[in-house]
């Protein structure tokens, strides 16, 4: 019976994605969904992103100065969010904060997801 209605489930939606006007109509209601999974993901490549990096600068190594080269080229997950743009790295005086830009692109608004760590000590 389950196996019955996936089928069902999945017919529909093949037809309703075959249809130009619905299409887009079932295309959005993915994006909330998305988003939330975004948002749940994001914080543990952010988590993970700054350890390598802490672990860069524990080797007396400089941050990256191109970062997307970095994340392309070093950094063990993908370089992009979910939303299919580049991680951001945003160094300061003692500290250094690495970022996305969330659902909307946009760097500095509050759906930006970010993690900031303090630069380690120097090795004595």
């Amino acid at each position: 019976m389950v196996k019955k209605l996936m089928r069902l489930a999945l017919l529909v939606l093949a037809v309703g994605m075959a249809v130009p006007s619905s299409r887009a109509r079932i295309a959005a209601s993915f994006v909330p969904v998305k988003d939330e999974i975004g948002r749940r993901l994001v914080p543990r490549r952010l988590d993970a992103m700054a350890n390598q990096l802490d672990a860069r600068l524990g080797r007396a190594e400089r941050l990256p100065t191109a970062f997307d080269a970095w994340l392309r080229r070093d950094y063990t997950g993908a370089p992009e969010d979910p939303w299919g743009n580049y991680y951001y790295l945003i160094p300061g005086r003692r500290d250094y904060t690495v970022g996305t830009m969330g659902p909307d692109g946009v760097q500095g608004t509050e759906d930006d997801l970010t993690v900031t760590r303090p630069y380690p000590a120097p090795p004595r």
